[in-house]
């Protein structure tokens, strides 16, 4: 990297390209909020020369309402705010709606998301041209990263599964931008006129962009590269799994041009020193490629508190964790200074679902209020969703696919066994029973009709099609008598999205949990860490410090890098406290285990300065 200017104030720089540093905490939503604001106001740029581009839909919300907001620092009038504020995919989405006949598709194209349907799809496109399952997974992952050098036999799958999806008039989450990228790289002309757009390109997040993302970015911004600003912390790039590379930030000048301004922001306005310094430390040993970024300083006077729980097991974890929100909960409802002030929040951030459930369950117990995904997000309830999907619309061939694999997944078909088999006789007649289930595109293809009603004509003359037509009529018209029992137990029976009746009751609870706001003192949310990605809070205890799970167990250098990343990401999300969680012994099922395992503790612990945290050591209870 190149030299870096320190400045509190990128936002006023003149020229560009220019890339702000901006580690955890620093303002960088502020930052992009007073660049609009500057170029407007003080360079009299028009609004419609300026293109932001954030990484979620709700950032980009954010990002309006800041500007929206009467009174507030970063508030524009309305007609000096610009109206081009996009995520990524929605930018994407709209060079593609306003270029139908370019990019192959007809009005209301349908945008596919759900993994539920993009993995049998692909899996769909793979046979059908003679390749595998385990082909199909390698395609799928080489597409979400946008991998720009797949194998070839990943191309020739990823070309039938968009053949499949043009026929249905669809794209997917990733085509939104892969396809706008090749619209404006193929004609010099359209890229221009959006290049018009975007004289002013301002990104955010930008340690997260994946090559496609990054070439989005690179088109609309070829002929203006003065007006591109983009902030970002290559510490916190933490979304390998979806192609996201810190070497986007690394390499910010090679890209751009020698004429790029590198600026950091090193004033922490969210973490104190003892929690900003611990999490350095992390990042700065287990990722040697980063862009060094110096000392920091802290607006908080107080150093904030690092607490290291040497748990004996995950039950006394919880117990540990509960008792703290206990306490706390009791000192904010009985204090009447605190009573004026806002709610405290605190996130339990853990390695995944499997930790979240017994600390869940504590703390309903502890009488706690809290709020969770994890509830939302059950693959047993969603069954029934997926499934309404289809009896509310039948015609869709998405939807009907989608029906089919739950079928295939719970079971269903004798026919047809599950991902789960392994003897050599279901995998043959697995392999088989796919292949049919595969060549119905060619069906939809040839002759415009919809997926249901190929099988229900097939059922006369397969065994596999007239299981799968009884199965799915069964349901179908349980849902159109409006027979709430029925449709429930016949989507129990056929998908069993639940393999036993205590894991439906602790997905219940779960899910009750979740749904119910917080009305106590604290404000209290469980996460994983990726889900806790630019959130912050008041007090943050993080599940999982043991060797293979934080790290997960990682084959090269930069997996570890990254997953020294996420945790630096998890740790500087807490404002006044830290609390770190290692146990000694956890139950099998936090990691598929068949019994209760003994733990090595995290090799990030080990470059914690020990004069920065506090150990607390907890022993077994008799």
């Amino acid at each position: 990297m190149e030299k870096i200017i320190i400045s509190d104030e990128a936002y006023k720089y003149d020229g560009g390209p220019i890339l702000l540093l901006a580690g955890p905490g620093t303002g960088k939503t502020w930052q992009l909020a007073q660049r609009i604001k500057f170029l407007i106001n003080e360079k009299g740029v028009l609004p419609d020369d300026i293109t932001v581009i954030t990484f979620t839909v709700e950032a980009a919300k954010g990002m309006k309402a800041k500007l929206e907001e009467k009174g507030g620092g970063e508030f524009i009038e309305a007609t000096k705010r610009p109206n081009r504020i996009f995520t990524m995919h929605s930018l994407g989405n709209r060079i593609l709606t306003e270029n139908l006949d370019v990019a192959g598709l007809n009005n209301n194209f349908t945008v596919v998301e759900k993994d539920e349907i993009r993995k049998p799809l692909m899996r769909d496109a793979a046979i059908l041209i003679g390749y595998t399952e385990e082909d199909a997974v390698v395609a799928l992952k080489d597409r979400a990263t946008a991998n720009i050098k797949p194998s070839n036999k990943s191309q020739k799958i990823i070309e039938k599964y968009e053949e499949i999806l043009r026929t249905c008039n669809a794209v997917d989450h990733d085509d939104q931008i892969s396809l706008a990228c090749k619209l404006l790289r193929e004609d010099d002309k359209l890229r221009k006129k959006y290049a018009e757009n975007t004289k002013y390109l301002l990104v955010d997040e930008y340690q997260d962009i994946n090559q496609a993302q990054f070439k989005l970015i690179e088109l609309l911004s070829r002929d203006y590269r003065q007006g591109l600003f983009v902030v970002g912390d290559d510490d916190q790039s933490i979304y390998s799994f979806r192609g996201g590379d810190p070497k986007f930030i690394r390499s910010f000048k090679d890209d751009f041009g020698q004429n790029s301004i590198l600026i950091q922001m090193r004033t922490s306005r969210r973490c104190p020193s003892n929690i900003l310094e611990c999490a350095n430390c992390v990042v700065t040993k287990f990722d040697p490629q980063r862009v060094s970024k110096g000392e920091y300083n802290f607006i908080k006077s107080h150093p904030g508190l690092v607490m290291l729980h040497d748990c004996p097991s995950d039950d006394r974890e919880a117990e540990i964790i509960g008792a703290i929100l206990k306490s706390e909960k009791e000192h904010l409802t009985t204090c009447e200074q605190c009573k004026q002030l806002p709610k405290r929040t605190y996130f339990i951030l853990v390695p995944n679902k499997n930790y979240a459930s017994k600390i869940q369950q504590t703390l309903i117990r502890f009488k706690i209020s809290f709020s969770s995904k994890f509830g939302n997000e059950s693959k047993g309830f969603s069954a029934f969703t997926l499934m309404r999907e289809w009896v509310s619309l039948p015609i869709s061939n998405f939807a009907a696919r989608q029906a089919l694999e739950l079928l295939i997944e719970g079971g269903a078909l004798g026919q047809l066994p599950n991902s789960r088999s392994r003897t050599p006789e279901k995998l043959k007649l697995r392999k088989n029973s796919l292949g049919k289930i595969a060549h119905l595109w060619d069906v939809v293809t040839k002759e415009q009709k919809c997926i249901f009603d190929i099988i229900k004509e097939k059922s006369g003359q397969d065994d596999l099609f007239e299981e799968i037509y009884k199965k799915l009529l069964e349901i179908k018209v349980a849902y159109d008598t409006s027979s709430v029992s029925d449709f429930l137990q016949k989507v129990a029976l056929y998908a069993k999205p639940w393999s036993s009746l205590d894991n439906f009751f602790k997905d219940a609870d779960n899910r009750v949990a979740s749904s119910v706001a917080s009305s106590d003192a604290l404000n209290v949310r469980v996460l994983t860490i990726q889900g806790s990605k630019g959130l912050q809070a008041d007090v943050v205890f993080i599940i999982g410090l043991e060797q293979e799970v934080i790290p997960r167990k990682v084959l090269t250098n930069e997996a570890l890098a990254e997953e020294a990343r996420l945790f630096f990401v998890a740790m500087t999300r807490a404002e006044e406290q830290l609390h770190l969680f290692k146990c000694r012994k956890r139950v099998g099922a936090s990691t598929y285990k068949p019994v209760p395992y003994d733990r090595t503790p995290s090799i990030f612990l080990s470059c914690l300065p020990t004069d920065k945290y506090k150990p607390q050591f907890h022993p077994a209870q008799k």
